[in-house]
């Protein structure tokens, strides 16, 4: 977030007053200041009258309002007010009132938030605990988990539409933001499909953060799990699975490439293995392959916090600072890589770092209050012979703020491409394929026994005790097999297959112990029980 004599993207040089500070929107809002711009609009901070409560009141750009340029743009924007306003769970903004003033004028009127974008956070902090970060997660799940049980999807997550706020000093609460791009994927009365903010030809979403099918203009609640997934590897290592210097680059990466594995980021990250295969599994390049619904995720998390001996992550106290619990995540910034972080197809205001003060008020982020927030524009073309090329002509926007811990991005200056009418040979290169499982692809499984602490043998090569992590190609049908003989003393040694699809797979052996010698005794014909084996 950004304070209000901060320059921004999109908002008025110093020396041009805003012509919005002051006045009062359909006698209800008196805006006091601005809190951000970017290309869609602006963020003010106002009273509502007759509550004299603050609000952050999101402002359209009235280049936007054209609907002349485009006719649909009314119903879109009382679509995405009308839907978000359906949301009530306390991990999601509150939309207050929605409207239109006599001079054109739209706006959202939204409650208003104390706090840091996580994004800030995570530049003020650097990489999250891994405790911590499960704690912020299964509340950004809850949030979605509503706005999916109610048909809509949020297509735009990332940490700069997350907030985390100052009510609890020893708690995070946390606030998803910016359902501007969100979409209904359940055909019902009150959100028609034939009013989506989705418009031909035009792919929304964050790079950093797409789901692969998004590139596709493809989405459904797997999709956000896939986003969710890349915010937790990001507070947990620090930086997004995937960077580049060119955001089309970053796309085909989460299109194509695995995920790397925590320890190729930082060797000595201290995540457990039972935490890492949940990231992957939210990182899994086909939908099928990854968590189904955020409940599932809810459950896995719940299921990993168990393995691992943690009590209280779904409600634990924060941590932070040396000695507070479980660090992750390089510190380094070397770690982070040499290019730009942030991708310039991502449309949010850039922020300034929190002020000294530990109350900082700033209102809802602006990038997550801009309707356009996060939009990547490619002119799709249609081919009968292969899938739709993904351009080079990508339309550019503004350097995103999503900065990457410890140290914030660089923004570097993108151009787009010009038009062609035939397709290029850099064209070609970036076609689209089909998201299936590569061939040859890697598979991390995570042999983990019951008890724990058995020895783990793999074709003769010993690798420790459980849990024991182990990569595997896949084979030509996209599956990894491995076997592996799990011994401990006192229990039966068992050799077990283990088959994996997608990034990473969990493997759970029960042993048996073995059975103790029973002493001899005179058979007894009222005993009508057997001996119990266990």
């Amino acid at each position: 977030m950004i304070e209000s004599n901060a320059p921004t993207n999109g908002a008025p040089p110093p020396d041009m007053v805003d012509p919005l500070l002051g006045r009062v929107l359909n006698e209800r809002f008196r805006i006091l200041e601005t809190l951000g711009a970017g290309g869609m609009g602006r963020v003010y901070k106002a009273v509502q009258a007759p509550l004299d409560r603050l609000v952050a009141l999101k402002v359209l750009n009235p280049h936007y309002n054209d609907e002349g340029k485009d006719p649909g743009f009314q119903k879109r924007f009382f679509l995405e007010a009308s839907v978000t306003a359906k949301l009530r769970h306390p991990n999601t903004v509150t939309v207050i009132d929605y409207g239109k003033t006599d001079d054109g004028i739209y706006y959202i009127a939204m409650e208003y938030l104390d706090g840091l974008t996580l994004s800030q956070l995570l530049t003020q902090v650097g990489p999250l605990p891994w405790a911590r970060a499960l704690n912020i997660t299964q509340q950004v799940a809850r949030s979605l988990r509503e706005a999916h049980k109610v048909g809509l999807i949020h297509r735009d997550l990332k940490p700069a539409n997350v907030m985390v706020l100052n009510q609890e000093t020893d708690h995070d609460i946390v606030k998803v933001l910016d359902f501007g791009l969100v979409k209904s994927f359940i055909g019902d009365a009150d959100v028609p499909q034939d009013t989506s903010l989705t418009q031909a030809g035009i792919i929304l979403g964050s790079p950093q953060y797409m789901a692969p099918e998004q590139a596709r203009n493809v989405a459904d609640p797997r999709s956000d799990v896939y986003s969710m997934g890349v915010v937790l590897y990001q507070m947990l290592m620090g930086r997004p699975p995937f960077l580049a210097q060119q955001s089309i680059d970053v796309i085909v990466k989460h299109i194509n490439e695995p995920p790397p594995s925590f320890g190729s980021v930082w060797p000595g990250h201290g995540v457990p293995a039972e935490v890492e295969a949940l990231v992957m599994k939210c990182l899994a390049k086909v939908p099928a392959d990854r968590y189904q619904s955020m409940d599932e995720v809810l459950d896995g998390m719940r299921r990993v916090a168990h393995a691992v001996g943690v009590s209280g992550v779904f409600s634990g106290p924060r941590l932070t600072g040396v000695g507070s619990g479980p660090r992750s995540g390089p510190i380094q910034a070397s770690a982070v890589g040499s290019g730009p972080s942030t991708m310039a197809l991502d449309i949010s205001v850039e922020e300034a770092p929190p002020r000294s003060r530990r109350g900082l008020m700033i209102g809802l982020f602006a990038g997550a209050l801009l309707v356009g927030g996060g939009v990547i524009a490619f002119m799709q073309r249609a081919s009968s012979s292969m899938p739709s090329p993904l351009p080079a002509h990508a339309v550019v926007q503004q350097p995103g703020a999503t900065p990457q811990a410890p140290a914030p991005p660089q923004p570097a200056a993108q151009k787009a491409a010009p038009a062609t009418d035939t397709p290029s040979a850099e064209d070609e290169d970036l076609a689209l394929a089909p998201l299936v499982r590569p061939a040859g692809s890697m598979v991390q499984f995570t042999i983990d026994s019951e008890p724990s602490g058995a020895r783990v043998k793999y074709r003769g090569e010993d690798l420790g005790t459980t849990p024991a992590s182990l990569e595997v190609a896949t084979g030509e049908d996209g599956r990894a097999r491995a076997e592996v003989t799990v011994s401990l003393d006192g229990y039966v040694s068992q050799t077990t297959t283990a088959v994996g699809t997608g990034a990473s797979k969990h493997v759970l052996i029960r042993l048996k112990k073995k059975p103790s010698p029973r002493p001899n005794r005179a058979p007894d014909s009222s005993d009508k029980f057997k001996d119990n084996p266990y």
